[in-house]
């Protein structure tokens, strides 16, 4: 984990009091400050700060009416977690520019009041790497015939995307969908046959063709599709606006619309879709945000 220093303006609109402090933790910020209403405490987790990371944003207060944040033009709700503790994840895009972020927490009192505070985020610079790969010049320039159906697949994928589950459905840490060999290529930018440019939204775990894909956590399967690109597919919604991908497979044995439990399997490892070989092709989606799924692997979540 690296060493992070996150800005945090507090303000207390109750009392009119603006205080500013800079805390420098390691990969974390832990503001705790005492209100009428007893302690107020704020805490991240993060592995980094810089595209394609995740930031978990927890928030524990004996009590209050409501809280949400707003970041990058979007609103968040906290979710329930036990110990009295509420959260929200927040991601930082893969096209995400660096500089810093504002994020805005509002705290509604059960009086009428509301607390508000200002976190600023230093977004880091990140360079990432670029390869070179063959495939079948039809995955180029798809035939006329697919055009159609390609388009038709990037509106179903969008449209789980966008549907929303106000509460955790997780429980405890994720882990690492399949055994193997694992590329960590989030991001890398990619020249397929020469010409073709993309960038790459998930890591890449080599094994063998028929070894077990699992749920990366708890969740409910919302989509299984054979995508033109991705082969065959599944998308696990988490709640909370996150959801799991998991591409190329050669068979898949969960069912749409049923909960699964973390570590369930939920098909096999293939070589479906766009590929150069068999493997599973993991991705993680935080809203329409891409996200590297290895950044969750740090964050702990209750059971």
């Amino acid at each position: 984990m690296r060493t992070s220093t996150i800005i945090v303006q507090v303000i207390y609109y109750c009392v009119g009091i603006l205080l500013i402090f800079i805390p420098a933790y390691c990969g974390a910020f832990d503001l705790t400050t005492r209100s009428d209403h007893g302690d107020i405490r704020i805490t991240s987790q993060y592995r980094n700060l810089h595209p394609g990371e995740i930031i978990k944003i927890s928030l524990k207060m004996p009590r209050f009416s409501s809280a949400r944040a707003y970041f990058q033009g979007r609103k968040y709700a906290f979710a329930p977690e036990q110990g009295g503790s509420t959260f929200l994840l927040l991601g930082l895009d893969l096209d995400a520019k660096p500089g810093i972020q504002n994020l805005d927490i509002n705290i509604d009192l059960s009086t009428g009041y509301t607390k508000k505070y200002s976190f600023k985020i230093p977004v880091a610079e990140w360079a990432f790497s670029i390869r070179r790969l063959s495939v079948d010049e039809r995955y180029i320039v798809p035939p006329p015939e697919m055009r159609e159906r390609i388009i038709k697949e990037r509106a179903l994928v969008d449209s789980v995307y966008r549907s929303y589950t106000p509460r955790w459905l997780g429980y405890g840490r994720f882990i690492v969908p399949s055994t193997g060999s694992m590329r960590e290529n989030f991001g890398e930018r990619r020249i397929f046959n020469n010409t073709f440019h993309s960038r790459h939204r998930g890591v890449d775990i080599r094994s063998r063709r028929g070894a077990w894909v699992k749920a990366a956590n708890s969740g409910k399967v919302v989509l299984i599709h054979n995508l033109y690109y991705a082969g065959n597919t599944v998308i696990i919604d988490h709640g909370l606006g996150l959801f799991s991908i998991y591409c190329h497979l050669s068979k898949v044995l969960a069912k749409e619309g049923e909960f699964v439990r973390k570590g369930d399997i939920v098909g096999n490892v293939g070589s479906t879709g766009r590929v150069t070989g068999p493997h599973l092709h993991w991705g993680v989606m935080l809203f329409d945000r891409c996200i590297n799924p290895l950044s969750l692997l740090h964050l702990s979540f209750d059971e």
